[in-house]
């Protein structure tokens, strides 16, 4: 018969380096790539396969970071995210700009769906992190099409505010960054 063994304790969970979690929190290897905006007050962390897109919007403000994919003119037919944290809990939403400066309702509000597949934020010291993935091709008609090496156009936002309504008082910006 085999020998009785002692239990042993469970560890506590420790993370992986390079692992990604939607904790809030942007650990050493999480992410591969980053553009820091605005001084380094907007901050953009990203990785990806063929699949996925891993992305962290990191920004100094108590209030919502967006980014916006592809518009064509403006904020108008950008694929955005937006996400805040109150009450310790974070909201993400997936967006779609109709008009050149918004609205920018939800995907689902316009026939389309919530491509967001995981999502999780923090909020400390005036800084709020928001991060998510999704799929680099949703499938959805109200969200852009991502491949490998494709460099896109963003338009980011941050407010002091947790509501969507209120305008991006606290920096918003264009540049362009290129997946993995």
């Amino acid at each position: 018969p085999p020998e009785p063994t002692d239990a042993v304790a469970a560890e506590p969970a420790v993370p992986v380096v390079g692992e990604w979690s939607p904790d809030g929190v942007i650990s050493e290897g999480e992410y591969s790539k980053n553009l820091s905006l605005a001084g380094g007050s907007y901050i953009v962390h990203w990785k990806n396969d063929g699949e996925i897109l891993y992305l962290a919007l990191e920004g100094r403000t108590e209030g919502f970071v967006a980014i916006g994919f592809e518009p064509s003119q403006a904020m108008k037919d950008a694929d955005m995210v937006m996400g805040w944290v109150a009450g310790g809990e974070a909201t993400v939403l997936d967006l779609y700009s109709t008009g050149v400066y918004g609205p920018h309702p939800t995907d689902e509000e316009l026939g389309g769906t919530d491509d967001i597949l995981e999502s999780g934020g923090s909020e400390s010291d005036g800084k709020t992190v928001i991060e998510f993935k999704r799929k680099m091709d949703t499938g959805d008609e109200f969200d852009k099409t991502f491949a490998p090496d494709q460099t896109v156009d963003i338009i980011w936002s941050m407010s002091g505010s947790d509501s969507p309504d209120i305008r991006h008082d606290a920096g918003r910006g264009d540049a362009s960054l290129t997946f993995e």
